[in-house]
């Protein structure tokens, strides 16, 4: 037997006759060879593109003779349309773009012209799924690495792919479902949640406003039984969550709102009772407390996280310190009087200003928080959440893993706004089941 060839082939056929041939075109034809590496046991990159390119130029033409087929009449006058030419138009598709050619129609009598570019008949010229793709690297990486990421899987630089596009549909998108949080809290049916728990947590990024840094605020919202224990020594995950973020300098308007959204997801009605943790910031707690008309009850719990990363942050010589970390007993029972007085007995024992500063803020902010320092240690038995780090940590994930990771990298607040707003619905869980509709109301 001799050499072998191969030959992919694109062909058209009758649905009602499938041997029917309407149109059959050769899109690659190469010789068969023995493969003697990993490099030619398949096809190189660019050939690999290449007949994608080819298989979408072939579907896309017949696609294209579908558009206006059945439009004969004017729609203005009545009058008959006559075929005026063909229009070429750019269509973008993930790997690959294509020169559309559209027949233009135009009435003989009002000079009235059906639209006849892709553009204008399908409401832009990006394909759903690349614009699912750079707003979701927008979302995760820098716009320049984003654009580095499409050039190495494309083969080849795209306009359409540059960072300063990548950034306009990721803002774009952002913005959008912002619009649709909107709707949604309108139409939301979801089963009654008995308990719901609430995270509420900021961080502060580098701005290129007038001050150094912006903080932006974010929220998760879950049911107890959607957090996974995993084995010990493993992070627990949850099941099922929704996220709510926000940087506009609004009074924490769109905070409270997206996070009412959220819980609303989750479940939230009257009869919900909230377990809800903070830092103890008073920003956060704001947040918290524009649940508590919209529930049953609510139980605000100073974060265990937060209290054990503050003390343990705060630098102390070591024969101070180990009396310092000995309050931590006191307070991992709820016993606030006794830390209090135990941090007063510390302050008054040091002779060093700095050292009895920290003290001294340490015991405001214990003060501060009383009402929500309760026994951790007892609810920790009783297998009850006590601390945000069995979620997620929201601020890691959604602020700092995207806008701390470049450290040269400055944000104002309408910029860094649409991208929280995509990266907590991706989050959620939530985008999977709403980025098309996102992309469709999109104005790209």
């Amino acid at each position: 037997m001799g050499k072998k060839g191969y030959r992919i082939i694109f062909e058209t056929y009758d649905l009602t006759d499938p041997a029917l041939i309407l149109n059959r075109s050769t899109m690659m034809e190469e010789t068969l060879t023995q493969p003697t590496n990993l490099h030619d046991f398949s096809i190189d990159h660019s050939k690999q593109i290449g007949l994608l390119q080819a298989s979408l130029d072939n579907i896309i033409t017949e696609k294209v003779k579908l558009l206006n087929q059945n439009q004969t009449e004017c729609p203005k006058c009545k009058g008959q349309l006559r075929k005026l030419g063909k229009q070429t138009s750019a269509f973008y598709d993930v790997f690959t773009e294509h020169h559309v050619k559209i027949q233009r129609i135009k009435c003989k009598n009002c000079s009235y012209e059906a639209p006849a570019t892709v553009r204008n008949l399908l409401n832009g010229s990006l394909s759903g799924a690349l614009v699912k793709i750079q707003s979701e690297l927008g979302a995760s990486q820098t716009f320049r690495d984003s654009e580095s990421l499409f050039k190495t899987f494309t083969t080849k630089s795209r306009k359409v792919n540059n960072h300063n596009r990548i950034k306009k549909v990721t803002q774009s998108v952002g913005q959008t479902l912002v619009d649709i949080d909107e709707v949604e809290k309108k139409l939301l049916d979801v089963k009654e949640a008995n308990e719901l728990i609430v995270n509420v947590d900021g961080g502060h990024v580098k701005t290129t406003e007038k001050q150094r840094s912006i903080e932006a605020l974010t929220s998760v919202i879950y049911r107890p039984e959607a957090l996974i224990s995993n084995k010990k020594g493993t992070i627990n995950h949850l099941s099922d969550k929704s996220c709510a973020a926000s940087v506009k300098d609004d009074e924490q308007k769109e905070m409270i709102n997206n996070t009412i959204v959220a819980a609303l997801k989750q479940g939230l009605t009257p009869n919900t009772n909230i377990t809800a943790l903070c830092d103890g910031a008073t920003n956060c707690w704001n947040v918290v407390e524009a649940l508590r008309p919209l529930c049953a009850s609510m139980m605000c719990i100073l974060d265990w996280f937060h209290i054990s990363m503050k003390m343990q942050n705060i630098a102390l010589p070591i024969e101070i310190k180990n009396k310092f970390l000995r309050i931590k007993w006191h307070l991992w029972r709820g016993n606030t009087d006794a830390a209090i007085l135990r941090l007063e007995q510390l302050i008054t024992s040091v002779d060093v200003l700095k050292v009895k500063t920290k003290l001294s803020f340490f015991k405001q902010y214990i003060e501060n928080n009383r009402s929500r320092i309760i026994n951790y240690r007892q609810r920790q038995k009783d297998g009850k959440v006590f601390t945000s780090n069995l979620a997620e940590s929201t601020v890691e994930s959604l602020i700092n893993q995207r806008c701390k990771g470049q450290q040269h990298m400055l944000w104002s607040r309408e910029g860094l706004n649409p991208i929280l707003q995509l990266r907590a619905k991706i989050h959620s869980n939530d985008w999977d089941n709403k980025w098309k509709t996102v992309i469709l109301n999109s104005p790209l």
